[in-house]
């Protein structure tokens, strides 16, 4: 990873902006959706460290390099991390391309080595990103007090979230329904509804990834339990949740195994599942993409 990518929240924050033109048009529109107070710095105010105290971000654009220059170490002196538009080597930070659902945020980057390669794969994904997902994201945040003191333990909690999301609730939250309707149908799941059914799914260690499809990398972003040689099918693995157990298969058997499904958790076999069918589970194929050969061809 040559660069850390951050979401840096902006409600009740200062953005300082300088520059001219169609760029700084483009931050002040990339921006202006935010809770964050912009702040416009003309031209002479931007290059003196005092007009930048207290912004928690600056951006530049301006067709001048002296200026930029000058502009971006004003806001470095104040304590501004600064990004300038197509010039990468004076950025503190790069603008990635962005999904905005509101409260759901996606962002590709490539650190500014690349930003068309950003874009093309923004425009791949948008599609795929309904609108909903930001009110779903802002309604389970809204609830998040309630659904901790109903699971206090993360990994519960996780795992009631898991089926959440499978459910009438989510279908309902991206339906668009009121939200007295919405209130309903989550205190009818937490009121005590049937643990979540665990799932079990397979697929070859040695599947290329690319042969994935959403629907497999979405259940891999919601595995809880990968069972996996060591040091194989890692280019599978690191699809998978970071915070996912890793056990090898002598340390999660068949027993192992079910008892996990009867807690609600998601286990992916990155190896034979032979032994687990023998004994009487059924996982369920890691789908490939439409179009794609069978990983057993």
């Amino acid at each position: 990873m040559d660069v850390f990518p951050a979401f840096y929240p902006l409600a009740g924050r200062r953005v300082g902006l300088a520059g001219e033109g169609e760029g700084l048009e483009a931050r002040r529109r990339l921006l202006g959706g935010s809770p964050a107070e912009l702040v416009i710095l003309d031209a002479d105010a931007a290059v003196l460290p005092e007009a930048w105290a207290g912004m928690a971000l600056g951006f530049i654009a301006h067709p001048d390099e002296a200026f930029s220059i000058q502009a971006a170490d004003a806001a470095r002196r104040a304590g501004a991390p600064v990004n300038v538009m197509d010039r990468p080597a004076l950025c503190d930070f790069t603008v990635p391309a962005l999904i905005d659902r509101g409260a759901l945020v996606a962002a590709f980057g490539t650190g500014g080595a690349s930003p068309l390669i950003a874009a093309r794969l923004r425009a791949e994904m948008e599609s795929r990103v309904p609108e909903g997902l930001g009110r779903l994201a802002r309604f389970l945040e809204d609830n998040k007090a309630v659904l901790r003191r109903r699971y206090p333990d993360p990994g519960e909690r996780r795992v009631f979230l898991s089926g959440l999301l499978e459910g009438s609730v989510a279908a309902a939250v991206l339906e668009g329904r009121s939200e007295a309707d919405l209130q309903a149908l989550l205190a009818e799941a937490l009121s005590g509804a049937a643990q979540p059914r665990g799932r079990l799914f397979t697929t070859p260690g040695d599947t290329p990834p690319d042969l994935l499809s959403l629907r497999a990398l979405r259940i891999l972003s919601a595995t809880d339990v990968l069972v996996i040689h060591p040091g194989e099918a890692e280019d599978l693995a690191v699809m998978a949740r970071r915070e996912a157990r890793r056990l090898s298969p002598e340390a999660a058997g068949p027993g192992e195994v079910a008892a996990l499904l009867a807690e609600g958790r998601t286990v992916v076999l990155l190896t034979d599942p032979a032994p687990w069918r023998d004994a009487g589970l059924e996982p369920e194929d890691l789908p490939v993409a439409p179009g794609s050969p069978k990983v057993s061809d």
